[in-house]
């Protein structure tokens, strides 16, 4: 076995042990999150967005989630939205294939509501972050299944912590 095959199924697994359920469907992936007013885990969503409903910078968000979306071609975007509250985003993602192979993550922030020491919901970007990577296992192509590109960008260091 070649050692990039053996690196592949490695990580395969791992991430199959900690992301076991099964794909997204019409409904979406069902996921946890933890609510930070009981310190127990919540059932939350992670579903493909409408442009529609992208967050905007408007409504508080750092970036135009619906704008970033049309101008990347073939990119999609996602939310994560907490089963008992499921027209409140609680986070946004978009996914897209670099040159139609490279698995790339290209936005992804949580909702104002969910940063700082009064956030509603905790492991939300985590989520987001599992998610991305089982879509570059799922959509990347040749050596690049499984891996997992993106770039950060904080404006601050302050920005950073939150």
């Amino acid at each position: 076995m070649h050692w990039y095959d053996l690196y592949q199924y490695i990580s395969f697994r791992i991430f199959m042990e900690t992301f076991k359920a099964p794909g997204l469907n019409d409904n979406g992936k069902k996921v946890k999150i933890i609510k930070m007013s009981s310190a127990e885990q919540a059932a939350a969503l992670i579903r493909k967005g409408k442009f529609a409903e992208m967050p905007s910078m408007q409504q508080g968000w750092r970036f135009n989630f619906d704008k970033e979306l049309r101008k990347l071609a073939g990119a999609t975007g996602y939310i994560l939205v907490a089963e008992e509250t499921p027209d409140i985003s609680e986070g946004c993602m978009i996914f897209t294939l670099n040159q139609k192979m490279i698995p790339y993550m290209a936005y992804l922030e949580v909702a104002p509501h969910n940063k700082g020491d009064s956030k509603k919901y905790d492991r939300v970007a985590g989520c987001l972050i599992a998610f991305a990577y089982r879509q570059s296992v799922l959509q990347g192509k040749e050596h690049f299944s499984g891996m997992l590109f993106f770039d950060v960008m904080e404006e601050s260091e302050a920005d950073a912590k939150s």
